[in-house]
């Protein structure tokens, strides 16, 4: 299966990555690891609770992961200096430098090569993006992949001790956890929109402007204090400068981005409703089929009874349920794309494996009465 064969040529370098950072800071990088879950922790339990009515598939959020932490961060490396090697010898003085560094540099060369691994993950598994949120989804990990491993070389080569190091903790793993995570999640959310469509020129259109405005973002986000403090009559050196820009621009753009996430999220739960619901209509889901797949503590519930019954029981139910949310984002994908070949067999495909789930549960419940 060719996820089998990018997961490994990602794997190895990712390796090739690990080898880097033992090679550079030896024990530093695996101590300065231990900090480094903090944040991907947090983002991680984010991600999973947005990605709960429909989870991506385990094998591509690893896939994502690895790209971010290994791949993502190695053509960073090759491409971000090849860039500052150019701008050396067209700025000369150091402070340009520095400043291209902080505002092109980085945000163009990081944000293009994790929008690569969208595009390539978009090449793969298409039909796995069933909309915007799915590609948040996977540009996300790919984010907190590539902020796990960046976080463990700024803890390592830092240098800080005693309240800097403090205070680069709480930067790194408090204020900014999810920084890289929107960032390429902007890149993924136009392309999840587009994967839904045959067209080209939508894939085109949606990674040009998801990739500006993810550059944007993270420009903003390295030196838009710059810009913004003078506006509030603040100087850019004051150590409180930074901790009030956060507040005033960086705060309420991750209000806004979490307030459209769950938007999101509430319009996957409704096209599950919506499209289960033909469905029901046509007989092929009882009303109660399609409570315990739209309502979350119902659906909690009904995964709790199936595990104590059988881990048979316990899969029959997982299965069904996964099933019949993937049959149900098979035919929105279908009522956009009517073009597609493949529409009808997905959808043949996905009854027949939810009615082989329902006999099993069937079966269960009718033993569960027999016991009684």
């Amino acid at each position: 299966m060719i996820w089998w064969t990018v997961f490994a040529v990602v794997l190895m370098v990712g390796l090739i990555v690990v080898g880097w950072l033992l090679v550079n800071w030896q024990v530093n990088a695996i101590i300065m690891a231990i900090p480094a879950l903090i944040p991907l922790g947090i983002v991680l339990a984010v991600v999973r609770w947005l990605d709960r009515w429909e989870p991506e598939p385990p094998m591509l959020l690893a896939l994502c992961f690895l790209y971010g932490a290994g791949a993502s961060i190695l053509g960073t490396l090759v491409t971000g200096n090849f860039l500052l090697d150019v701008a050396q010898d067209f700025l000369g003085d150091s402070g340009s430098v520095d400043a291209f560094s902080v505002l092109v540099q980085g945000p163009v060369t990081e944000e293009l090569i994790k929008g690569l691994g969208l595009v390539i993950l978009l090449i793969i598994a298409r039909r796995e993006f069933n909309g915007p949120l799915d590609g948040f989804i996977y540009g996300a990990v790919i984010g907190a992949g590539f902020a796990f491993t960046e976080n463990i070389v700024y803890f390592a080569s830092s240098g800080s001790t005693g309240i800097e190091f403090v205070w680069l903790l709480v930067v790194r793993c408090i204020l900014s956890p999810f920084a890289h995570v929107l960032f390429t999640g902007m890149i993924g959310m136009p392309i999840g929109w587009a994967a839904r469509r045959s067209e080209i020129w939508r894939f085109v259109l949606a990674t040009i402007g998801g990739l500006a405005f993810a550059i944007a973002l993270h420009a903003l986000w390295n030196g838009g204090s710059v810009l913004v403090l003078p506006l509030l009559g603040i100087e850019p050196t004051n150590p409180f400068g930074w901790i009030i820009y956060y507040a005033v621009v960086q705060v309420p753009l991750f209000m806004v981005a979490a307030w459209f996430l769950i938007r999101l999220q509430e319009h996957d739960q409704q096209v599950i409703l919506l499209r289960l619901g033909e469905y029901r209509k046509a007989g092929w889901f009882t009303a109660g089929e399609l409570r315990m797949i739209t309502d979350w503590p119902v659906r909690r519930s009904a995964l709790r009874w199936a595990r104590n019954q059988s881990p048979e029981v316990g899969d029959a139910m997982r299965g069904f349920i996964t099933d019949a949310t993937r049959l149900a984002f098979a035919r929105e994908h279908a009522a956009i794309d009517k073009k597609d070949p493949e529409r009808r067999n997905i959808e043949k495909q996905l009854l027949d494996t939810t009615r082989a789930h329902r006999e099993i549960l069937a079966d269960a419940r009718k033993r569960r009465h027999a016991e009684k």
